[in-house]
């Protein structure tokens, strides 16, 4: 009995130091810092959204007194303007005084994800742009910005017209990324890409109009003028039903149509310029299965009559009239957009 009874108190106490092992294991894996972050992974990632280009080539921001109009207005950054108001795009460089040199790397993660800046003030209307990034593509994005040069620029001031909304409801972002197939061309499209931003048209309220995903849109432009975004769903009369992957593939890294004329508009091949052309094939590929995935949408977009242009007080690039519109839109709706609206 007294064997029976040591025998019985060495197993509770293996069982004990085991169980105690494993919540030391747990507490110290919760309490790990973030995986340290990749700069050339950060650096890919930024040439997929096309360069960060509403924060300028050079990341530095709006410039107030520069031309309006991209590409004359590089390097510098956008001004949105739209019903809520007029936003500076930010300058993310390094600089200590005007960028975002003194922020940590958990500051510059919440802004990406949460859209909130160092002080925990909502960056409303344009961010949260990016919750959906995978962990590790955040952490690579954010050592990616710590290489950037430090540009001295203080943007203007943001006016707004109403009360800042409070935060959306939004899901956890996700722990790792797709890597490849359908899924890793949704997770670019609407996670890192943002393409609806331009080819998803908005209702009279500024939300995107999720009956016309991706089925084409105007962008208003410096001088009255217009650009239309094209139809980029499977629909084989108004959009790209008929195209092939290594079509879209072309378009997206040259600009090259499948008649292997380039395109005539300004936006893509700034965009390409600004880091499409770095896309690897198997990324391409995937952005273009995903495309031929989403439903068809039969609708050629028109520009409006000229008195139906957004207006604003300040200068303005017309594309950042759009994009604020549209941003608006998202953070108001609850940023159904998932992966982002789950787009599918």
């Amino acid at each position: 009995m007294k064997l029976k009874r040591v025998t019985l108190t060495l197993t509770l106490a293996v069982l004990g130091s085991i169980a105690i092992l494993v919540t030391l294991a747990l507490v110290a894996a919760a309490a790990a810092p973030p995986r340290a972050g990749d700069a050339a992974k950060g650096k890919y990632l930024v040439s997929v959204n096309g360069g960060c280009g509403c924060h300028g080539p050079n990341l530095a921001g709006y410039k107030q007194g520069g031309p309006a109009e991209l590409p004359e207005s590089a390097p510098f950054g956008e001004l949105f303007a739209g019903p809520f108001g007029s936003v500076s795009a930010a300058n993310i460089t390094s600089d200590k005084d005007t960028g975002v040199g003194k922020w940590t790397d958990d500051q510059l993660m919440r802004a990406i994800r949460d859209g909130v800046d160092d002080a925990g003030e909502r960056l409303f209307p344009i961010m949260p742009m990016y919750h959906f990034l995978a962990d590790a593509d955040v952490a690579d994005l954010v050592a990616y910005l710590r290489t950037v040069p430090a540009v001295s620029n203080k943007v203007p001031a943001r006016t707004l017209t109403g009360p800042v909304p409070p935060a959306p409801s939004l899901p956890p972002a996700p722990a790792s990324a797709p890597t490849s197939g359908v899924e890793r061309g949704k997770y670019l499209v609407t996670a890192i890409g943002d393409c609806s931003a331009c080819h998803t048209p908005t209702t009279p309220e500024g939300a995107p109009d999720q009956t016309k995903y991706l089925a084409g849109s105007v962008l208003p432009r410096a001088g009255g003028k217009f650009e239309i975004v094209k139809n980029i769903t499977p629909d084989k009369t108004t959009g790209i039903g008929n195209w092939t992957e290594q079509q879209i593939v072309a378009l997206l890294k040259t600009g090259t149509l499948p008649d292997g004329t380039k395109t005539k508009s300004a936006l893509k091949m700034g965009l390409i310029a600004g880091g499409f052309n770095q896309i690897t094939d198997a990324d391409a590929l995937a952005i273009a299965a995903y495309l031929k995935t989403i439903p068809a949408v039969s609708n050629v977009p028109k520009a409006p009559a000229p008195q139906g242009m957004p207006t604003t007080g300040a200068p303005v690039s017309a594309l950042g009239v759009v994009l604020g519109v549209a941003a608006a839109g998202l953070v108001l709706v609850g940023v159904g957009l998932g992966l982002r609206k789950l787009r599918a």
